[in-house]
């Protein structure tokens, strides 16, 4: 697929409140991903996609000519042509072992830990029996430490999302092990999954070979709701809906921006889908301890 262009990244003041005001624009048709089929018929998310907001980080960085948070998917891989390998594959789809008794959603969530939002999700999760994956930035690890025993305390898994929150293809190796390492350190290496999602998206062979040798599968996402433009929760809730299928690996963001809607969709849809025989499950990659 053609790339498509990036635009510059605000570099916005380092504050929860610099979040962005709520937008009704998005339709909830947009906000849900084609996911892309790889070469052994098994299902990933396209590379690029939706990003993750920045505003609540200390050092906002990413390549010039990087998109805004509302673009569409197309940057990073799959510019560069990638297809992912099952063995690295961005979706449990093609690395999942599930009961087929049962339908199962892997809901994760990115850009935090962050007071409130972080607590509030988990306290939904737990009201709805849920399991879920949280994407944490190590910089914001280090100002909301509790959080991370809160969220192992609950049962759910940790992923890495890098220390910066900085487009991983712009990167060296060294550079990229140093992200991932110095997150992890922050963590504890006994809450930390062996699973990596790249901040955006953005991704390419180099940056999955080195991620593997660290210890780390890459993952991304097969649905998204665009809670990162903050549209109204019905908006939202029609997104979540329209990603209620068996296997879906659904991004939402904990951080990066105020999230009352997000909480308030959550609300929703749990019940919803619990109804609809649905069980919620970690990432079976970042369920899995790194070594």
């Amino acid at each position: 697929m053609p790339a498509i262009p990036r635009l510059p990244l605000l570099l916005l003041a380092v504050t929860l409140a610099a979040a962005c005001a709520p937008s009704g624009a998005s339709a909830p048709a947009a906000s849900v991903a084609t996911p892309a089929v790889i070469g052994d018929g098994a299902t990933a998310a396209p590379a690029g996609g939706a990003p993750s907001p920045s505003q609540a980080y200390p050092t906002p960085t990413a390549p010039s000519g990087s998109r805004a948070a509302s673009a569409p998917p197309g940057a990073g891989g799959a510019a560069a042509g990638l297809t992912p390998s099952a063995e690295a594959s961005a979706s449990p789809r093609a690395t999942a072992t599930v009961d087929r008794r049962g339908k199962v959603i892997y809901l994760t969530f990115d850009d935090g830990p962050i007071v409130p939002y972080t607590r509030q999700i988990l306290d939904v999760l737990a009201a709805n029996e849920a399991t879920a994956t949280f994407f944490v930035v190590g910089a914001m690890v280090t100002r909301n430490p509790q959080l991370i025993s809160q969220i192992k305390q609950g049962g759910h898994a940790i992923g890495n999302h890098t220390w910066t929150h900085t487009a991983m293809t712009t990167q060296s190796d060294a550079q990229i092990r140093s992200e991932l390492t110095r997150t992890t350190e922050a963590v504890g290496k006994e809450n930390m999954g062996a699973c990596m999602r790249p901040p955006y998206g953005d991704r390419n062979e180099r940056t999955i070979a080195t991620s593997r040798q660290e210890g780390y599968k890459t993952v991304v996402w097969t649905h998204w709701a665009v809670d990162w433009e903050q549209p109204p929760v019905p908006e939202l809730v029609a997104s979540l809906k329209a990603a209620s299928e068996d296997r879906a690996n659904i991004l939402l963001h904990d951080g990066g921006g105020d999230r009352p809607n997000t909480v308030a969709a959550l609300k929703i849809m749990l019940p919803k889908w619990r109804k609809q025989g649905f069980t919620f499950a970690a990432v079976p990659a970042c369920a899995r301890p790194l070594t």
